[in-house]
């Protein structure tokens, strides 16, 4: 648009001065100006369309990089990447330091007999209807996850163990209930989640991850249903 404007402000006071100008042949060039500026306008529009057109494009291909495609979470791939970021804030000097957060490490129980029995197709539904719970089981600042199959990961930003531990319940309790898929019966399946916390169980992404699979362990092999701290699980 500033082209566009750029454009005539500078063409038509030419154009004016060429059709009322004495020297010959002058006015032939004026009535040949708008039709140079038309041409010129066409070739901007053209080339912002084309130049939108590559922005929404980028952003699209973005889009579809750090989701995931059947639940619309943010993936494995932008976990990693806010991770990342959240812990390089952490180990900034203390006046700019990020806050401490918690990463919550989770998976379904009973989701692959929902899968052998009814079929992958319901399984997705399922999983489509779990996202939707665990965003509203969460606060809005928080992220929720998928990174495959029935795995999920939350990073809570500035929150304490207490914080992380009610949170952490209150998704079991939600998905406890019974999802209703169509099929006439609702499905029952169960929620385990292990924690870590940073900076007490370590500041890069890889330990952080590790420290909440392995507390996600305990939880599942304690009988499941169940929510445990990194470290609860080390001790």
């Amino acid at each position: 648009r500033y082209a566009i404007f750029v454009m005539l402000a500078v063409s038509l006071p030419f154009l004016v001065g060429a059709l009322f100008s004495p020297a010959p042949g002058m006015s032939i060039v004026g009535f040949q100006v708008p039709f140079y500026v038309a041409g010129v306008i066409i070739v901007l529009l053209q080339n912002h369309a084309i130049n939108v057109r590559m922005i929404r494009a980028e952003l699209d291909n973005r889009d579809l990089a750090i989701k995931d495609a059947l639940t619309g979470l943010p993936n494995r791939i932008f976990l990693q990447e806010k991770l990342r970021g959240m812990c390089s804030e952490l180990a900034a000097p203390a006046a700019n330091g990020g806050r401490p957060f918690a990463v919550l490490s989770m998976d379904l129980d009973g989701f692959k007999h929902v899968n052998d029995r009814f079929g992958h197709a319901v399984g997705d539904m399922l999983l489509r209807k779990v996202a939707e719970r665990l965003k509203r089981a969460f606060r809005p600042g928080d992220v929720v996850f998928r990174i495959g199959g029935d795995e999920f990961v939350i990073l809570l930003p500035g929150t304490s163990e207490i914080e992380a531990t009610y949170l952490a319940k209150r998704a079991i309790e939600k998905i406890s209930v019974p999802f209703d898929l169509g099929l006439g019966t609702a499905i029952p399946i169960g929620l385990s989640i292990g924690s870590a916390f940073a900076p007490a169980d370590g500041g890069e992404p890889e330990i952080l991850l590790t420290c909440s699979d392995h507390a996600l362990y305990e939880a599942k092999r304690t009988g499941k249903g169940r929510y445990w701290a990194h470290v609860r699980a080390a001790n």
